[in-house]
């Protein structure tokens, strides 16, 4: 799948499944906007998360966006926005 076609409901998707594997949780205990830190989010899995999610998009993004957008829903979102601002 090519980041283009991705909205925030897949990057949410994706992120609830990456932070339920990460962090031992049943992706239906992952409530979209709880902070990450509720779930036991430390800085050397929030680093790992922002490398995935690079691997993943295919683009360049900050080693602290887990902190800078505490949220799956907030980090969807912003991730949405980088994605449609690339495309256009």
């Amino acid at each position: 799948m090519s980041y283009q076609n991705l909205n925030a409901e897949e990057i949410q998707a994706w992120l609830i499944a990456k932070v339920a594997e990460e962090l031992n949780f049943d992706p239906d205990e992952i409530d979209i906007e709880e902070p990450f830190a509720r779930y036991g989010l430390n800085s050397m899995t929030a680093v790992s998360l922002s490398a995935d999610l690079e691997d993943w998009l295919k683009i360049k993004l900050p080693a602290t966006l887990a902190w800078d957008y505490p949220t799956i829903i907030a980090l969807s979102e912003y991730l949405e926005n980088e994605i449609s601002t690339l495309v256009a």
